[in-house]
């Protein structure tokens, strides 16, 4: 089975009623013993688009309150409103009767947008595909989730080999699936939220470094190929650091576009 068939069986939800979904969060998209914040927003996102009017994901707002386990979830999704264009709805999701993660999305169809497109800045220069570098899976240490993504390196952001003071907090890398299957929407919710945090590319692995919100833009459907990354972090305010990821299709269109707050709790 290919692995982009595998996350999506990792994101099936079931309609029990109107609005009300369960879902079983899997362990293959975990960083430690919990589930990735992109992943969880990922899930979220297919219970919003089978029951909302659109059925594209263009902003998704989360809250996470507290660690999300493996195993049985329920997925609420109340609708706000519905225009010509888009989709509006609350989205929570509890386990055990507890509160983990609460959203705001917005949705819409891509297939039917029009409008003046126009990048306003060039797409990000990259070394080229072939000389970049494969983060190294170490079981027990890598995030279970890196056993299915691709994510090759730039000499500049080897953060396991080379964080330097001198460093600046950015990552750039080549990001797919393993398997080279194509991404669709909702592997993009995953990827803009699944690249090493980029504070370690100057610290090294300092610590944990949980999301406590996270925004992510969708702008299009990828194209084929694999997707331009770029992850930084310019600011730390009493352990509180933001995380800014573009990613970019290998037709040089901008395709995702998210930002979080995170803690930086570093190893004592």
């Amino acid at each position: 089975m290919s692995i982009s068939k595998n996350f999506e069986d990792a994101i099936k939800v079931t309609e029990t009623s109107s609005g009300n979904f369960t879902a079983n969060i899997s362990d293959n998209w975990s960083i430690g013993q919990t589930a990735n914040g992109g992943y969880s927003m990922s899930l979220l996102a297919k219970a919003c688009s089978e029951y909302l009017d659109h059925k594209d994901p263009l902003v998704l707002s989360a809250n996470y309150i507290d660690r999300v386990e493996f195993g049985p979830a329920d997925i609420e999704v109340s609708k706000i409103a519905s225009t010509k264009n888009t989709s509006t709805a609350h989205v929570s999701l509890s386990q055990k009767g507890n509160l983990k993660i609460f959203t705001t999305v917005t949705f819409t169809d891509f297939s039917k947008m029009k409008g003046l497109k126009e990048n306003l800045r060039s797409e990000p220069n990259f070394e080229d595909y072939e000389t970049c570098t494969q983060v190294p899976y170490k079981e027990g240490f890598s995030p279970k989730l890196d056993k299915n993504l691709e994510k090759k390196y730039c000499s500049d952001s080897i953060w396991w080999e080379n964080p330097k003071e001198e460093n600046h907090a950015t990552l750039k890398l080549y990001m797919g699936w393993k398997d080279g299957g194509p991404v669709n929407l909702f592997g993009l919710i995953l990827f803009l939220d699944a690249t090493t945090p980029p504070i370690y590319n100057k610290l090294g692995t300092v610590g944990w470094v949980p999301t406590l919100t996270l925004t992510s833009h969708i702008r299009n459907i990828p194209e084929p190929g694999p997707l331009k990354v770029i992850a930084k972090t310019e600011f730390i305010t009493n352990n509180y650091i933001e995380e800014d990821r573009e990613i970019w299709d290998s037709k040089g269109n901008l395709v995702g576009q998210s930002k979080q707050l995170a803690k930086l709790r570093i190893k004592k």
